[in-house]
């Protein structure tokens, strides 16, 4: 490949300043201070048990606080505390007496500090230690930017150095040993949540370590992951320098080729492990932040197992950069295919949810009418028209015919009364009605039948009633004879 350079091809400035900023597996090489470590060491690690964060939580909100502090303590609380240093003169004012009363476990809960590690082997073997040895297995590892937290971050080697001799404690040197191999790191009062890129669970990480970190014999283990891990991490007291010189050596006894695709591959699928959230949520946003952090981190995985191997292959640079801008790409592609998917099938349930809306409306739109009609006020009354002369008609000859039956020529009055009933208008009377219900035309001739009948029914009635009365008059008369004589 044109691309890899030869091991004697000269490195870049910026190349040889990277170098020289790595830390090794174990301890600090020449520079100790932690400004002069951040520019090749970017993310800190801290190993820890989450507690979960309240529903109001915000980005600016204290992450983790020091055990001198309680959980309540905000942001605004820490800068507005005159007693403590201010953040900018944290770093400054630590003092050896403070480290002391961090390392030492009878007096940490009262101080402001909080611990992390720029190693990440450190974190992952502290996480499985105390997997192994608590009741509690929610451990996780937390990825902190460290250029977040410069303006109070110091490491503990710097400030335990600068002690004379007369000032060390009796346990110096056993702190010391431990804030040399954990490269320990102390964050004055808070680190906000702006600051932690992500949190992993443990059991995530160790599914994508490199493969010199397992045994390769027992790579088929079902039971559990911690069954594949190449060292011993259920000894009594497990060292980590041990760790370190067990991972190298397994490193070492590795093809060339294995080497190669371990320091490459495998370090940029650990670094996405440990990325992960932050990498899907910046990689369509900010590509370019989102994979130099990815390869940061990768580069620093890479040179761990053999910092000089990795400086003799300065080809290893390039390829983990290469792989990571692949990531990037094939990842943005994918979310980018992902939203389109998305916008059609959104697109789609909208377009279906009008269709149901448009047949309801029709289904409906007949309803609606039908409850306007019946909803609608009452029609104003119709005004009373006069009535017509033929209905004076009809009811002026119903007058004369009830007179004339009374009379004693009845059947004469009845027939002449049939005969003077005049013939109904051919023309419609439309007659004021009490319901609401729309008024409908009645024909003059159905009705003038009507009142014919009605008013020879009353006749024959009446006529029958008087002539019975009549006759039984003279039946039962005892003067019936003379009135007989004068009927005849």
């Amino acid at each position: 490949m044109s691309s890899i350079l030869s091991p004697t091809q000269a490195l870049s400035p910026a190349t040889e300043a990277n170098y020289a900023n790595a830390l090794p597996q174990y301890g600090f090489g020449p520079q100790v201070t932690f400004d002069g470590l951040v520019a090749g060491n970017p993310f800190l690690f801290r190993v820890y048990t989450p507690h979960g964060h309240p529903p109001q939580y915000e980005s600016s909100d204290p992450y983790f606080v020091g055990a001198k502090y309680n959980d309540a303590f905000s942001s605004a609380a820490f800068r507005s505390r005159c007693a403590e240093p201010s953040t900018s003169q944290a770093a400054d004012a630590c003092t050896y007496t403070d480290v002391i009363q961090h390392l030492d476990w009878t007096t940490r809960s009262t101080s402001p500090y909080i611990s992390t590690s720029f190693s990440f082997a450190w974190a992952i073997w502290e996480a499985i230690r105390r997997y192994h040895t608590n009741m509690k297995h929610d451990v996780e590892i937390a990825v902190i930017d460290a250029r977040a937290v410069a303006d109070r971050a110091t490491t503990a080697v710097e400030q335990l150095m600068k002690a004379s001799p007369k000032q060390r404690h009796k346990d110096h040197w056993k702190w010391y040993r431990f804030a040399l191999e954990a490269q320990d790191v102390l964050v004055w009062g808070h680190i906000p949540g702006s600051a932690v890129v992500s949190s992993i669970p443990l059991l995530q990480i160790l599914g994508k370590l490199p493969s010199y970190f397992l045994y390769h014999d027992i790579s088929d283990a079902k039971d559990s992951p911690f069954f594949k891990l190449g060292w011993d991490y259920a000894r009594k007291k497990p060292s980590y320098r041990q760790f370190c010189q067990a991972i190298t050596d397994r490193f070492m006894q590795m093809p060339v080729d294995r080497r190669l695709r371990d320091t490459t591959a495998g370090s940029v699928r650990l670094a996405l492990a440990f990325l992960r959230p932050y990498f899907h949520e910046h990689i369509s946003d900010n590509f370019t932040t989102a994979t130099q952090n990815m390869f940061d981190l990768s580069y620093v995985i890479a040179q761990w197992p053999g910092q000089w191997w990795a400086r003799e292959h300065p080809e290893i640079r390039e390829l983990v950069r290469c792989i990571v801008h692949m990531i990037g790409e094939e990842m943005r592609e994918a979310k980018r295919m992902q939203a389109l998917a998305d916008a059609t099938k959104m697109q789609d349930i909208v377009g279906n949810l009008e269709q149901l809306a448009h047949a309801y409306e029709a289904r409906s739109r007949p309803r609606k009418l039908l409850a306007d009609i019946h909803l609608s006020p009452l029609p104003s009354p119709s005004p009373t028209l006069p009535p017509s002369p033929a209905m004076s008609d009809y009811k002026r000859h119903l007058r004369l015919a009830s007179i004339d039956i009374l009379t004693d020529d009845m059947v004469e009055s009845k027939a002449s009364q049939t005969e003077l009933v005049p013939e109904p208008a051919p023309d419609v009377v439309r007659e004021p009605l009490a319901s609401p219900k729309p008024q409908r035309p009645v024909s003059r001739v159905k009705s003038s039948g009507t009142f014919d009948a009605f008013a020879r029914t009353t006749s024959c009635f009446l006529t029958g009633l008087l002539v019975g009365s009549f006759v039984a008059l003279c039946v039962l008369a005892p003067d019936r004879r003379a009135i007989a004589r004068h009927l005849t």
